[in-house]
């Protein structure tokens, strides 16, 4: 379910869906139907997963650090740093994928300089399952 979503950047829309899709995966596997009337905590618990949400942030920062720590001539590299030419289209501005990352690292309390040292950086990051 999460292949992938690293390379996305997702409105609070998107991840409710994919959680929804996901506690009903766990929900199904588990044997327990809406009408039992358990807490989605209490699912999350007993599968020992953790939110969606909180799964696809570290993924996509620990994406980011990958792709910080490599050289600067680099594809992924150059395509974070890209800007392009022209205006944008009228109306409310697209979700761009650094936006994302900077909400996340924002969330997280780190720096695009912490992406250096890989060991720290994971353990910034590491937000996913319990």
């Amino acid at each position: 379910m999460l292949y992938g979503l690293e390379t996305v950047s997702l409105r609070k829309r998107q991840e409710s869906e994919l959680e929804v899709a996901e506690l009903k995966m766990l929900r199904f596997s588990l044997g327990v139907t809406r009408l039992d009337r358990i807490r989605n905590e209490y699912i999350r618990g007993t599968a020992h997963v953790g939110r969606l949400g909180d799964k696809v942030r570290e993924a996509r920062l620990r994406w980011f650090g990958h792709v910080q720590r490599r050289e600067s001539e680099y594809i992924g590299r150059r395509m974070l740093d890209m800007e392009l030419p022209g205006r944008r289209q009228r109306g409310r501005p697209k979700r761009r994928y650094m936006d994302g990352i900077n909400e996340d690292m924002k969330l997280v309390g780190a720096s695009v300089e912490d992406a250096e040292d890989r060991d720290r950086w994971r353990e910034m990051i590491r937000c996913g399952d319990p």
